[in-house]
């Protein structure tokens, strides 16, 4: 195997792992919210979040009880934006490389 099959390898590895970790959080923090929500639901709660670019604010009400949210960070957008800066960096990077082999191996 050459050096650059495992560099490549290695890549294809590490964009492997890194996409299924960062899903598989993002899939944590949607059941985590979920389980809120029903939580709320159960105490005869109806709960209202608000979204913002990296913010959420989560209330509930019920009658004339509000319970006020506060403003927290969004894990899920987090997780997501962290999730594209990743698979874009692998994209530009292959891009490159390609571009490279193709005018190392082309006559001049």
């Amino acid at each position: 195997m050459s050096t650059k099959q495992s560099i490549s390898a290695y890549s294809i590895g590490y964009f492997i792992v890194s996409n299924a970790v960062l899903l598989t959080l993002i899939w944590w923090v949607f059941q985590d919210y979920a389980y809120r929500a029903a939580y709320w639901r159960s105490m005869g709660f109806s709960p209202s979040t608000k979204y913002w670019p990296f913010f959420l604010v989560t209330s509930a009400v019920r009658g004339s009880t509000v319970i006020p949210g506060q403003l927290t960070l969004d894990w899920t957008q987090v997780l997501a934006a962290i999730l594209v800066i990743i698979d874009l960096n692998f994209l530009a990077v292959s891009v490159r490389r390609r571009s490279r082999s193709k005018t190392q191996t082309s006559p001049a």
